[in-house]
């Protein structure tokens, strides 16, 4: 499997020669920039940035690991990040009372029966594309193992019934009156869709609801429609700028395969809505 691999990147590369120097280059870089990784420093920048928000990190991350001890198809998906400390460290938080959330982006269903493990007097009602729309099959190498896919999904989802899984386009959500206590964006993440998901959701949260979105970057220079764009930054930035919203940043994950690079680096963001302004 391993030779298969190299001699597959071996003959992409060889389409592209004038690539090579550039990705030889950028994996020296990564190599020099994970020897220089400074895990403590980042560690301690991530809890200063918590308490920022009034959580406690290190009791968020004892609380989920009881449950993923307890739940140990959760602990073995390889898709952990520090966004599920985040939402433990909100569930140990009494000040932040939680009944009703809203998840843009099932994918696996997980995620949505961590949050009802989690927020325990809550309802969860979690979205996402149907399932025969190519822009569901075409992505997260799905379209090969559809049923697999489809069947993990369905056994994540039915382990609590508190949970309401609907598929629809979260752009439908523009015609939705339900208030939530927590919003969860981690469907598409380049622009338009996560532009309009965040519009959306200013409309449908709580006065004193969070909002969280998934895999913020600051730095990419490359953007797509689904995995990797700015959009999320930059429509936080002007919202920020006009004084509708507060946000914060925690860094996605802290280990240095995925934090050393600046410019891959990831974050979860934290949003808030700003008082109102006077208008009079």
């Amino acid at each position: 499997m391993i030779l298969k691999k190299m001699l597959n990147s071996f003959l992409r590369n060889l389409k592209s020669p004038h690539k090579i120097p550039i990705k030889i280059l950028s994996k020296i870089k990564f190599i020099i920039s994970k020897k220089k990784y400074d895990h403590d420093f980042y560690t301690s920048h991530q809890d200063q940035i918590f308490k920022k928000l009034s959580l406690d990190r290190d009791l968020g991350k004892k609380k989920l690991d009881v449950i993923k001890k307890q739940y140990k198809d959760l602990d073995n998906r390889g898709m952990a990040s520090e966004h599920e400390v985040l939402f433990s460290s909100f569930s140990c938080n009494l000040k932040f009372n939680v009944n009703e959330i809203l998840e843009i982006g099932t994918f696996d269903g997980a995620n949505a029966f961590l949050l009802s493990l989690l927020f325990k007097n809550s309802k969860i009602e979690t979205i996402d594309l149907e399932s025969n729309k190519k822009n569901f099959t075409n992505f997260y190498n799905r379209s090969n193992k559809i049923k697999e896919f489809l069947l993990q999904r369905k056994n994540f989802l039915l382990k609590s019934d508190r949970i309401n899984f609907n598929e629809m386009n979260s752009i439908n959500l523009m015609n939705h009156k339900k208030k939530y206590d927590l919003i969860w964006i981690d469907g598409a993440h380049g622009y338009p869709v996560v532009c309009m998901d965040i519009l959306n959701s200013l409309k449908l949260i709580n006065n004193q609801g969070i909002i969280m979105c998934d895999d913020v970057e600051i730095n990419n220079m490359v953007s797509d429609k689904m995995y990797s764009s700015l959009a999320t930054y930059e429509v936080l930035r002007e919202l920020k700028e006009e004084g509708i919203i507060n946000f914060d940043l925690i860094y996605k994950r802290l280990d240095a395969n995925n934090n050393c690079l600046e410019k891959e680096r990831k974050f979860v963001a934290v949003v808030s809505l700003a008082p109102l302004k006077n208008l009079s």
